[in-house]
């Protein structure tokens, strides 16, 4: 320490014991008085919560909005995957890989069949553990394997797996709404597996539950 603070103040060698010597002091007494403070502070908040009348208010004035914090979380950071639009659901400000935990029916993303102009039931994880292949603007009207979709989607890391049961949701939506979808964008009705129809709406709310752990 002496060495260090030489460059700013004189401080001498016997002075420098003698200090160090005195400090006894140990960081249980801080540790311990932080704790009750913070126990005290959350009891002080729960009581002007339960007490306000107006929440909104109430929450306006807090340096910290919970509800843009809850919406950053839920939203992610909003860049959507190239095949089904599912939106990254990484919350952190810098990363490297854009991700989703359940993808969706390539339809939903507006992916069509060019020849019949059907809406791609595929999911986007189905696709890229298959032989298929894609073309878009961004492969300029060229095929390109699913498999080797970094190639142009580098940021992206889609799993290669035909069986994931959370997608269930997603199927059944995709049945659900198929002439709708289709006619809002201006394409015709996917070609849907039978076994999707037999997917019911209980089925497909405990797939979405059990990806995101919800009890």
């Amino acid at each position: 320490m002496r060495k260090n603070l030489s460059k700013d103040i004189l401080i001498s060698e016997e002075a420098e014991k003698t200090t160090l010597f005195q400090i006894q002091s140990t960081c249980h007494p801080f540790t311990k008085s932080l704790i009750e403070s913070l126990s005290d502070l959350n009891e002080q908040l729960q009581e002007e919560f339960s007490s306000s009348e107006d929440i909104t208010k109430t929450l306006n004035k807090l340096p910290l909005k919970p509800q843009d914090e809850l919406f950053k979380r839920v939203f992610g950071c909003g860049l959507q995957c190239p095949f089904c639009k599912v939106p990254c659901e990484d919350t952190r400000k810098e990363h490297k890989k854009h991700h989703a935990a359940v993808h969706r029916p390539q339809g939903l993303g507006q992916c069509r069949y060019i020849d019949t102009e059907k809406l791609l039931p595929t999911l986007c994880t189905t696709s890229v553990h298959s032989e298929q292949k894609f073309r878009n603007t961004d492969t300029e009207g060229k095929c390109h394997p699913y498999k080797e979709y970094t190639t142009y989607y580098q940021d992206w890391h889609i799993p290669p797996d035909s069986s994931i049961e959370a997608s269930d949701y997603w199927k059944y939506v995709l049945v659900k709404y198929n002439d709708r979808f289709a006619q809002e964008y201006k394409a015709k009705p996917a070609d849907v597996p039978e076994a999707w129809r037999r997917i019911t709406k209980e089925q497909a709310l405990k797939g979405l539950k059990d990806a995101f752990n919800i009890k």
